[in-house]
């Protein structure tokens, strides 16, 4: 993916990196790739050589100026690979936009999310996942160069310091807001001491979640007894700055938006008041384990 020097002004900006820690060299990724003498493509130009090493000295829009062979010309950024990416961590929770604007599509990501700047545009940088297989672009304003300190990621540790905190919240009354539709929350099994993080993808009359990964699908695995059922099972959920006594069950079915977690499918997450897909009406048996849960907060 291209990566030019005009990400370096975006970042210098945010504070983010030292002039020295970003290198502005290029190769030339396709035999279609020809260099022009002004930057339009009807400007003189000759073809380039697919892996031609570049040097790139300045980014314009969809144009990057660049010196090859002691030649200096424009090429489309898109013609041009960088040799390192640099690294950036989201320093709180955010989106990764399809575009570079807050009216795309997104998708949530956490704090202390890593990710690669490989473009920038605006007031926004153009990301990677760690293995490049999604692009997005964040708000250059949610990165910063190094992890937080102060980010809490989960609800391990001595319970002692949150249990007070426990609340149980009706679905329909401020409930399902805790946690939205692609975000990123845990849940504490009271029995284990287990922590599992997760994702929403989706629901209306309860939350649809999924592990977060193959190591959060082992602990759900774990939560369960070692074999998904449909028994309820007592947890604390904790997303959004709160702890809510929910109740799960663990069998995976219907859709699912991570594909790398070992767990095909999703599964249910209860709050009070919360209906199942099916009945369309409140499950006892969920309302049983949300007030274990609280009980055993409190």
């Amino acid at each position: 993916m291209k990566y030019m020097l005009r990400i370096l002004c975006v970042l210098l900006a945010a504070t983010l990196l030292p002039t020295g820690a970003l290198a502005t060299s290029a190769k030339v990724n396709s035999g279609s790739a020809r260099l022009y003498s002004s930057d339009s493509t009807s400007a003189s130009s000759v073809a380039l050589e697919k892996g031609l090493s570049a040097t790139v000295k300045s980014v314009s829009g969809d144009w990057a100026k660049v010196s090859i062979k002691g030649v200096t010309g424009y090429v489309p950024v898109k013609y041009l690979n960088t040799s390192s990416r640099t690294t950036v961590y989201t320093s709180k929770s955010t989106h990764v936009y399809k575009s570079a604007s807050s009216s795309s599509d997104k998708v949530s990501v956490e704090a202390n999310t890593k990710l690669y700047v490989v473009g920038v545009s605006g007031d926004y940088l153009r990301v990677q996942n760690s293995n490049g297989s999604k692009t997005g672009y964040v708000p250059s304003s949610d990165v910063s160069r190094s992890k937080s300190s102060l980010v809490k990621k989960s609800v391990s540790g001595s319970s002692s310091s949150w249990k007070s905190k426990v609340v149980k919240l009706n679905w329909y009354d401020g409930g399902s807001s805790v946690l939205d539709t692609g975000d990123y929350g845990y849940i504490y099994d009271i029995d284990s001491g287990v922590t599992v993080k997760i994702k929403r993808m989706g629901g209306h009359s309860h939350a649809d979640c999924e592990p977060a990964t193959a190591a959060d699908t082992a602990k759900l695995k774990k939560i369960a007894g070692g074999s998904f059922s449909w028994d309820c099972i007592p947890v604390i959920l904790h997303a959004g700055g709160k702890y809510v006594a929910c109740s799960i069950n663990t069998m995976p079915h219907g859709d699912q938006t991570i594909s790398d977690n070992g767990y095909d499918g999703q599964f249910c997450l209860h709050m009070v008041g919360s209906k199942t897909h099916g009945s369309d009406s409140v499950n006892e048996s969920h309302q049983s384990a949300i007030d274990k849960a609280y009980n055993w907060a409190h």
